[in-house]
C-alpha cells in the first residue's frame, strides 16, 4: 500500500482534527486494538480505522500493521508514538495553565526523582512551596535517567531530578546542577564487609547496582579501573529505593549511593558507610527540563524552591 505524503499543517482551522487523530493512535495503541479503541472513545470501529488511515496518509508511512490477531506497531509507529503523546500532553498542559491563569483550575505540577539522591530534599521542599502554594497538586515519581528521559520526551512530567551516568543532548534537554553530592560504599551494620577498607576486597562482594540503565555507575567503573581491575558484577540491578534497602538490610550486600543516604534517622541505625582508603568523588544531582517546553509558573517555582533549598543544605 502506498503511503502518498500530504500536509501535515496544524494550522487552526485543522488543529482539533490533527489533535483527534493523534489521540486516536494513541488509544489504538494503548487499548492494543481498533475494537478497544472504539469502546473507549465511544466511536464506532470504521470511524478508528478511517482516523488511524488519514494519519498514515499525512504522515507518508505506515504506523500499524493489521492482522487477524490485532494490530502490530511499526517502527514507524513507535517513534511517532512519543511525539504523538508528547503534543497530547502539552496541548492538555496549555489548557489547564490557562484554565490555572482565569482561576478556573488548580495547577498540578509532575516530576520524577531519584528517590534516593532527593531523600534530604524533597520533605524540605514540598514544605516550604506549600507555605507558597497551598492549593497546588503534586504528583511525584520516582526514578533514575533512563525513565527519566523517557517521561520528559513524552511531556508525562514537567520536570526530572536525578543524576546523570551519561551526558544529555543539549539540543533536547537543558541541566542544571543543583548539588554535588559525597557518595559512600554502604552496607548494612554487623556485614562482612563492614570493616572492609580496600576496594580490591570489595571486587567479589555482593554488590547491588543502582540502575543506571545499561551501564554501571560512572563512579563504580572509575575506582576500580584506577586500581587496574576489572569493574564487579552486581549481584542485582535495582531501580528501587524500597528493594536495595530491604536487600542491604538482609544480606551481606554492598552499594554505592550518596552519603545522606547513610545519615538520614531511618536509616542511620542500621547501615554504615565503609572507612576505604581511596576517596570516592562526589556526584552532582540536576534538575532536568525539556529545552523546547517552557515549564509552567507552577513548575517553575518547584524548581526554584527545590534549587534554593538545596544550595541551602549545602551549606
Amino acid at each position: 500500500m502506498r503511503y502518498p505524503v500530504g500536509k501535515t499543517s496544524f494550522a487552526s482551522d485543522e488543529a482539533s482534527m490533527k489533535l483527534d487523530l493523534l489521540e486516536t493512535f494513541v488509544v489504538t495503541i494503548n487499548t492494543g486494538s481498533i475494537h478497544g479503541a472504539a469502546k473507549e472513545m465511544g466511536q464506532s470501529q470504521p470511524s478508528i480505522s478511517k482516523k488511524l488511515k488519514l494519519l498514515e496518509e499525512s504522515l507518508g508511512v505506515p504506523l500499524l500493521i493489521r492482522g487477524t490477531q490485532g494490530i502490530e506497531i511499526t517502527n514507524y509507529g513507535k517513534t511517532f508514538l512519543i511525539r504523538a503523546q508528547a503534543i497530547l500532553n502539552e496541548a492538555r498542559r496549555a489548557e489547564a495553565e490557562m484554565m490555572e491563569l482565569r482561576g478556573e483550575k488548580e495547577s498540578t505540577v509532575r516530576m520524577i526523582v531519584a528517590p534516593t539522591s532527593t531523600i534530604n530534599l524533597m520533605p524540605k521542599t514540598i514544605q516550604v512551596y506549600r507555605q507558597q502554594h497551598p492549593h497546588i497538586k503534586l504528583e511525584i515519581y520516582e526514578g533514575l535517567q533512563a525513565m527519566a528521559v523517557d517521561q520528559l520526551r513524552r511531556a508525562h512530567v514537567d520536570f526530572a531530578v536525578c543524576p546523570l551516568w551519561e551526558e544529555l543532548p543539549a539540543n533536547e534537554f537543558m541541566v542544571e546542577e543543583i548539588e554535588n553530592m559525597p557518595m559512600a560504599v554502604v552496607t548494612r551494620k554487623g556485614s562482612r564487609f563492614a570493616g572492609v577498607t580496600k576496594f580490591r576486597d570489595l571486587h567479589d562482594a555482593n554488590w547491588i547496582h543502582i540502575g543506571a540503565g545499561e551501564n554501571l555507575s560512572p563512579l563504580v567503573l572509575k575506582i576500580f579501573s584506577d586500581l587496574g581491575l576489572d569493574a564487579p558484577k552486581p549481584m542485582m540491578e535495582s531501580y528501587s529505593l524500597t528493594t536495595t534497602l530491604s536487600f542491604l538490610s538482609e544480606y551481606d550486600s554492598i552499594a554505592l549511593v550518596p552519603e545522606k543516604l547513610v545519615n538520614h534517622p531511618v536509616y542511620s541505625g542500621w547501615l554504615t558507610k565503609l572507612n576505604l582508603e581511596n576517596d570516592v568523588d562526589h556526584y552532582p544531582l540536576y534538575i532536568i527540563r525539556r529545552r523546547e517546553t517552557p515549564l509552567t509558573p507552577s513548575a517553575e517555582s518547584f524548581c526554584h524552591t527545590l534549587a534554593r533549598v538545596a544550595a541551602q543544605t549545602d551549606l
